[in-house]
């Protein structure tokens, strides 16, 4: 009996534990940076998570790790290169108004717990036919103009700075980005599993396939100069 009870407290520390580290993660800082420079800069994705960082650049190859070399072993007299790794998605494949409907419900559903530290959007517009080039242009002054006052009220805006143009004589459209958001990690689980459908779709069209790998492999081999012997 004495070795059960002992058993039992065991467990109930362990739970109470795992509980309190649970909770602890629930009110850990989560703060999300997107940043894009003009005109062609890559789009960086930054997660801090308490003391955890991680940066993440979409569509962008993973770099093959390089191996240790062993003292014993004898520098070989020409390193082979190794293959880059193809990236787990394709940006380019992305659904954009897709995207947008669900970062509208994702923004809603955080309501009253987002803290807008930075919010800096450019974007210079540019198409073949300047009458679209207004048109365009209008329409998303519009939109601006309808979501701001919604941001206002719903979240805490502390840097805000929002510029959008037209550039008839330019050759296509730039923009760039510079956002930072800070929230609470607990709103999150409940979030995501009430949007995971949506969540898994979205994911399903830009992640990279079995086919879209070895497309991108022989791509990229069929791009890398041959080496001259």
């Amino acid at each position: 009996m004495i070795v059960l009870k002992i058993i039992g407290i065991l467990l109930l520390v362990i739970l109470g534990l795992w509980i309190g580290l649970a909770v602890l993660l629930m009110c850990l800082t989560v703060r999300i940076e997107i940043k894009r420079r003009m005109p062609d800069g890559p789009l960086r994705v930054r997660i801090g998570f308490g003391p955890i960082r991680r940066v993440w650049t979409p569509g962008q190859a993973r770099k093959a790790k390089p191996q240790k070399k062993k003292e014993s072993e004898k520098e070989p007299e020409k390193p082979k290169e190794k293959k880059p790794r193809a990236p787990m998605v394709d940006i380019r494949k992305l659904d954009y108004e897709q995207a947008l409907s669900l970062a509208l419900d994702l923004i809603d559903d955080m309501a009253g717990t987002m803290t807008w530290e930075r919010l800096h959007v450019s974007v210079i517009l540019h198409t073949s036919d300047p009458a679209q080039t207004g048109n365009l242009l209008g329409a998303l002054c519009a939109w601006t103009g309808n979501l701001y006052p919604y941001f206002e009220r719903a979240f805490v805006l502390k840097d805000t700075k929002i510029v959008l143009d037209a550039d008839f004589d330019a050759e296509k459209t730039v923009w760039g980005v510079d956002i930072s958001v800070m929230t609470r990690m607990g709103r999150f689980p409940r979030m995501f599993w009430r949007r995971r459908k949506a969540l898994w779709a979205l994911w399903k069209s830009i992640r990279m396939t079995k086919e879209d790998i070895k497309q991108w492999e022989a791509e990229h081999t069929a791009s890398q100069p041959l080496d001259s012997r």
